[in-house]
């Protein structure tokens, strides 16, 4: 019966060194992911930083843009305005009474364990 349970022994160990080992290399897969993807987003950051530069040392040619000649109009039209009537503040409306919640009484206490001996017994 030793030898069974020494064999087993032997057994959960190797199997702990293969699941360590396992870990071990899916830890590495994903870090690698991790630095490919890395390596990605650093070379598009890098595109678009020469494309920034490129546009700063270029000559920015701002289009002149020719304000058109407004010509007066010698005609006025004068229009009545009507006065505007404001309506009458509204009353604000009395506040919904609130209903008094009913007063709950209070809850009987908890007895707890009796101490001592009980009534009755006859043990002194």
């Amino acid at each position: 019966m030793n030898s069974d349970r020494v064999d087993e022994i032997a057994a959960l160990r190797e199997q702990k060194k293969l699941d360590r080992q396992a870990e071990i290399e899916a830890r590495e897969a994903k870090e690698a992911e991790e630095a490919k993807s890395h390596a990605a987003n650093m070379e598009r950051i890098a595109k678009k930083m020469a494309k920034i530069e490129a546009g700063k040392n270029a000559v920015v040619e701002e289009p002149v843009v020719e304000e058109p000649v407004v010509e007066e109009v010698e005609e006025v039209k004068e229009v009545e305005v009507a006065p505007v009537k404001k309506p009458a503040a509204k009353k604000p409306k009395p506040a919904p009474k609130k209903k008094v919640a009913a007063v709950k009484k209070p809850t009987a206490k908890a007895k707890g364990k009796p101490r001592g001996r009980p009534k009755g017994s006859k043990n002194k």
